[in-house]
């Protein structure tokens, strides 16, 4: 097991490539951490299916981090990489995968440079789900969930006028039937994002500001 020193991580449930941080996000100063070079196949798994990993390696990481704003929510923590990229983990006690994050460009590099003569480390999985892989950014995929949330709960009496209002906006037309209209705005979000979509988003949150 080696180290990395002075990094910082951004963990989330689902990878986000560095280019997607937000400034909200909770990105954490790693003073030290342990990094595990791992099989290409295994770190695929890694970083896209729902796995649970053998209590000896939680073992391993446990508390093996130093964090400079110490939290007690990244005790098992740790790095890997296959030698081409590298990201950050997080598990819970019981060896399940929370979290991942990214690496920045220039640590990734350090980490891959690091790992060069590091021996293989070979996991033991417990549990190994594929989950069906999402090709939309993470930008687009917040915009999606937003209108489709604002979208679904438009009442399609007391928010009439609403639904009609969005419904012209989009499709350039009228029609007074208020159900077929918010079907059919829902309906829109089925389609690859375009700049429609993102102007109905930009109405949506403004109608949201002035209510």
């Amino acid at each position: 097991m080696n180290y990395i020193y002075d990094i910082i991580l951004n963990f989330n449930q689902e990878y986000y490539p560095f280019y997607e941080w937000k400034k909200s996000d909770n990105i954490i100063n790693i003073r030290k951490i342990p990094c595990f070079k791992v099989k290409d196949q295994d770190y695929l798994d890694l970083k896209h299916n729902q796995i649970t990993i053998q209590e000896d390696f939680i073992n391993k990481i446990n508390n093996a981090s130093s964090i400079y704003l110490e939290d007690n929510l990244h005790n098992n923590i740790c790095l890997v990489t296959n030698g081409k990229e590298a990201m950050g983990l997080s598990f819970d006690e019981k060896g399940n995968l929370q979290k991942r994050s990214s690496t920045i460009f220039d640590e990734e590099q350090e980490i891959i440079e690091e790992s060069h003569h590091q021996k293989i480390t070979n996991l033991k999985f417990i549990k190994n789900n594929p989950i069906k892989p999402q090709y939309i950014g993470r930008i687009e995929k917040e915009k999606r969930t937003y209108l489709n949330k604002y979208l679904s709960k438009l009442n399609e009496t007391t928010d009439n006028v609403t639904i009609k209002y969005l419904y012209y906006e989009y499709f350039e037309k009228e029609n007074e039937d208020s159900h077929y209209t918010k079907k059919a705005l829902l309906n829109t979000l089925k389609q690859e994002w375009n700049n429609k979509l993102d102007r109905l988003y930009q109405l949506v949150l403004l109608l949201n500001k002035v209510h």
